[in-house]
């Protein structure tokens, strides 16, 4: 599904660029900082379109690697969290196991003392 959809997406920019080259055959002049150079219009939309999707890719990349620290970091903190969780119910444990026998210890001293 997702090869059709990209063949439809590729074959959809193809031919509006096609109909970008047909329709603007016109040269224009294009300033540069330090000179002046002559294109055709539908060239010029072409390098500007794609100067576009590169800024665009860059953005979404950062926005992906910061995503992906954020994620790591809190990934970090949830394990430690976990791991104190994990010690403090083995802490739980240990004092439930050691109060029944002292409560045991109690109860026979009770029994012993009453005649």
């Amino acid at each position: 599904m997702s090869r059709i959809l990209s063949l439809i997406i590729t074959l959809l920019f193809l031919s509006a660029g096609l109909i970008l080259g047909v329709l603007n055959p016109a040269i224009v002049p294009f300033d540069v900082f330090w000179t002046q150079i002559e294109i055709p219009l539908s060239l010029l939309l072409a390098i500007a379109v794609v100067i576009g999707m590169l800024l665009a890719g860059f953005y979404a990349f950062s926005q992906l690697i910061k995503l992906k620290w954020e994620l790591r970091r809190s990934e970090k903190n949830n394990k430690k969290q976990m791991d104190e969780i994990i010690s403090l119910k083995k802490d739980i444990l240990d004092l439930q196991k050691k109060q029944p026998e002292s409560a045991d210890a109690s109860t026979s001293l009770e029994m012993l003392s009453k005649p």
